[in-house]
Parts: C-alpha cells; structure tokens; sequence
C-alpha cells in the first residue's frame, strides 16, 4: 500500500505525478480540489481493506467476549479465587461490550471524518484497556484460555487502530495544507476584494475633497470680494461710528454716576433708617432713592433738592462735618446733574441711532458668503479625515493581503514544493515562487 511506502520514506513524487509547475492564483480552487480528490483516493483506498480488518477484529472481539462470559470453570481453584475472578470477569465482558457498542465502523471515507473516527475510537480502546486491566489479571487465573482469546482480539484491533492511525498520519500534512490553503485563498480573495473597493472609495473621496477645495477657494474670493466692495466699506463705517458713540455713551454715563456716587453711603444709611422706622421719607423721595441707588442714570433731577432737604433735618443726626460735606455733593449734583443728564440722553440716542443703522443695514449677503465658506472648510476637513482613514485601512490591508499569501504559499509547499503561483495585479502585481 502506498502508506507503507510512505512510511518508510518511500513517498512518490506528487509533482512529477500531477505534472504542474505553475499556476494562475485564479486557478487554485480547482488545482486543490483535485489534489484533495486524489489524496481522498489515496487514502479511501488504503483504508478499504484496514475497514474490513476492523469489521473482522470487532467481529472477534464479540465472540471471545462472550465466550469469556459463558465460560464454566474447569480445575480445582480456591473458591474465594473464583468467586473473585468471577465478579471481575463481569467488569472484563462489561468493558468489551461497551467498546464493541462505540465503535461504530462509518460508511463515509472523508479524511476528516475518517479521523474524528480513529481518535474516538482509539479513546474508547484505551478507556476500556485502563478499567478492565486490574480486572483482567484475575479473570485470567480462572478463565485462560477465554481471557487469552479476549486479550488477542483487542490485540488484533489495537493493530487495526495502528495501522489506521500510520495512514492517517502520512496523509495528514498533505489534508491540512488543503484545507489551509483553502482558507488562505478565501481571505485572500476578501482581502483583495476589499483592498479594491477601498482604493475605489479612496479615488472617490479624493475627486471630492479637489472639488469641494475649488469650490471654498471660489467662496473664499466672493467673500474677500465683498470685504472688498462698497457694501462692507459702509458697514464698517457704521460699525466704527456706532463703536464711536458706543464710547460716547461710556464717558456720558460715567460722568452722570459720578455725581451720585459720592452720595451712596448716605443714601444706603437713609434707606436702612426708613426701612427700621427711624426716619421716613414720602413715596416718590423713597422711589426715587432707590433707583439713584440701582441705575443713577434714570434718577429725576428734581430728587436732589429733595435730598437736600433730608441732609438738612437735624432729625436725620448727622455729624456736622459729614452734613456738610453732603450738602456741598448735593448741591453740584443739583447744578450739574441736568447738563450731565442731557448729555447722557443725547449720546444714548446717538448711540440708539446708530445700532438701528447697522442693524437695519443689509448683512444677509455677507452671511451668507461667511456660512458658505465655514460649511465648505468643515466638509473639505470631514472629508480629509476619511481619506486619512482609508489610507490607514489601506496599509493595513495590504499588510494582511501579504501575510495572507505567505500563509498560502507555506501551505501550498507541502502539497507541492515546485508549484509557483502567478497573483494578478492589482493583488502583487507580479509572480511569487515558494521553495
């Protein structure tokens, strides 16, 4: 058989014996379908008379088992010798029984099944040898002859087992090269797959990212353009005229608080001596008296004589030098708060003016070119980031590709170390030989 040839170093040529040297990546479901056909043969035909053997080992097995637990006793024993040979020869018969009932000789001749077989069914032998051995030793002392018999079959199909086991392992390289190969070859071809529509996608997004640049380049000029024009000139007019009386406003409304602000102790002692009932004031004197307190700038100019008035009660108890020194603020608040208040007014009216100017002024346009021009800046980014993306997973999958090929090509130089396989471009893009 040629697993005995194999065995002793004698294995035939497999490449002069399918006459292939080279082949097309394309080519090599059908090159490994018909290499495994072949080993499958190979290995279905050594195995055709070892599954007969094993049919007949089994076959003796049986009988010599139940040979065994039919057997009388013959000679003069020692009755606890058989009394105890007995009792373990009904573990012996038991054992056989169940390793006769597990090996179940399958009609399919598949490598991988021919093999889930013999690994089983070699488990199960040697399962049954390890509980039947110490029982063995003294069913053999009663019963001879039948232990003999029982102990050579399990011989015979222990050496079925082996010889079945030898083919199995001459053949197994060449099997899980196949099927490795098989598996190497489909991943390959999805990683190609992929590496192809990738580069595709990447072309796309490439097309699109030069495009949607020409696009904010145009954007980016129609705005400088418009930046450029009389529109923008006279917006940035009136926002320098508003920022103008803006700053007006500012001096305006410091000026006015200024005359009030050296007053707010008072006023805050006033209100807290009106609040306690210690001292009281009328309701419009008490209004106006907490807005000089909140927003000085609204404060009726006619509130100060009224403070002066106040500062003047001695009901009020106020030491002399402080009296006067309030009286003296009172009185510059009372002559130049008017002036000042007008001043405040017109430059907040200004100030309304211009803000109503710009506000009303036509912005749409320059909106509308700044929000173009950030939208496409913010596509030409997005769309960047996915280029980088894909040049990343592109790496990576060509990295994968490769290891892919040489996992092939490994394998495939076990079934046939002077097969050369071409893989088309884009995939390598040239020839790769394995030795």
């Amino acid at each position: 058989m040629k697993w005995i040839k194999k065995l002793f170093g004698k294995k035939e040529d497999s490449s002069e014996e399918r006459g292939l040297k080279e082949i097309n990546f394309e080519g090599l479901p059908s090159w490994l379908d018909t290499v495994s056909q072949k080993t499958s043969s190979r290995v279905e035909k050594d195995v055709s008379g070892l599954v007969k053997e094993l049919d007949v080992s089994l076959l003796a097995l049986k009988e010599s088992n139940s040979r065994l637990a039919e057997a009388k006793v013959e000679g003069d024993f020692d009755v606890r010798a058989v009394k105890r040979a007995k009792s373990n020869r009904e573990n012996v018969t038991k054992q056989v029984a169940t390793l006769t009932d597990k090996i179940r000789v399958q009609d399919s001749r598949d490598f991988k099944a021919l093999e889930s077989f013999y690994g089983t069914s070699t488990q199960s032998l040697n399962t049954c040898l390890e509980h039947m051995n110490q029982s063995f030793r003294y069913t053999r002392g009663v019963f001879p002859e039948e232990s003999k018999e029982v102990s050579e079959s399990l011989a015979s199909l222990g050496k079925v087992f082996n010889e079945l086991g030898e083919v199995i392992r001459v053949n197994k390289r060449e099997m899980d090269a196949i099927e490795a190969a098989h598996s190497n070859m489909n991943k390959v071809q999805g990683l190609s797959a992929s590496i192809t529509a990738e580069e595709i996608e990447l072309e796309s997004r490439n097309r699109r990212v030069q495009a949607l640049k020409a696009e904010t380049s145009e954007a980016s000029q129609a705005l400088e353009d418009f930046r450029k024009g009389p529109v923008w000139q006279s917006l940035q007019n009136l926002q320098t005229e508003l920022n103008a009386s803006r700053e007006k406003l500012r001096k305006a409304e410091t000026g006015l608080s200024s005359l009030v602000l050296p007053l707010s102790g008072h006023l805050s002692r006033i209100k807290k001596l009106h609040e306690s009932s210690r001292y009281t004031l009328k309701p419009e004197v008490k209004k106006q008296l907490d807005i000089c307190l909140e927003a000085p700038v609204h404060v009726n100019p006619s509130f100060f004589p009224e403070l002066q008035i106040i500062f003047e009660d001695n009901a009020l108890d106020m030491q002399t030098q402080k009296k006067e020194k309030a009286l003296l603020q009172v009185k510059s608040a009372i002559s130049n708060f008017p002036e000042r208040k007008k001043e405040y007014l017109e430059a907040l009216k200004e100030f309304e003016a211009k803000k109503s100017e710009l506000e009303s002024s036509n912005t749409g346009k320059l909106v509308e070119l700044e929000h173009k021009e950030s939208e496409l800046l913010s596509r030409v980014r997005s769309l960047e980031e996915d280029i980088d993306d894909s040049e990343k997973k592109l790496t990576s999958l060509r990295e994968e590709l490769e290891h892919q090929k040489k996992k092939l090509l490994s394998n495939l130089s076990l079934i046939d170390s002077d097969l050369r396989v071409n893989f088309p471009s884009p995939v390598s893009g040239g020839q790769h030989e394995f030795s």
